[in-house]
């Protein structure tokens, strides 16, 4: 049921979107013209989506709604596992970071019995999905990748 209170949450992590997407904007100065064109977009992207929402929720356009059901448990572990890999990736490397995570994240979000073939599709998808990401950002967004 929805609650007609204004989404305050929402709005404070919309401004928390504005704030990161502008970050991006700034540190993509030092990255070549093409390199820079990821962050800049999603940047700006999250700056105004942001905007947009914040706008929404002033204009009371914008409402509270029940917490979704799930694990708050596994929630916070995703988070904390992409936070863990925005950390690992400069050290690390992309690869051996990306995979990493994206193992991590598996795990917590399975809910169903674990088999070998599941084992074995998502060790396929995961490095075929980490492998055509690489090769966009590394060859064709030219995206410095550490």
């Amino acid at each position: 049921m929805t609650e007609h209170r204004p989404d305050i949450p929402g709005a404070a992590g919309s401004a928390l979107m504005v704030a990161i997407g502008a970050a991006a904007i700034w540190a993509a100065r030092d990255y070549s013209e093409l390199g820079a064109v990821f962050p800049r977009t999603v940047g700006a992207l999250l700056v105004a989506l942001g905007i947009v929402y914040i706008a929404l929720v002033a204009l009371g356009r914008s409402h509270r709604v029940d917490v979704a059901e799930g694990s708050f448990a596994r929630r916070v572990l995703a988070a904390a596992v992409m936070l863990a890999w925005a950390f690992t990736l400069e050290p690390l490397g992309f690869l051996p970071s990306g995979g990493a995570a994206m193992a991590a994240l598996l795990l917590i979000a399975h809910h169903d019995r674990w088999t070998l073939r599941t084992a074995l599709v998502y060790g396929l998808a995961t490095a075929t999905v980490l492998g055509l990401l690489y090769a966009l950002f590394k060859f064709a967004l030219q995206v410095p990748l550490p």
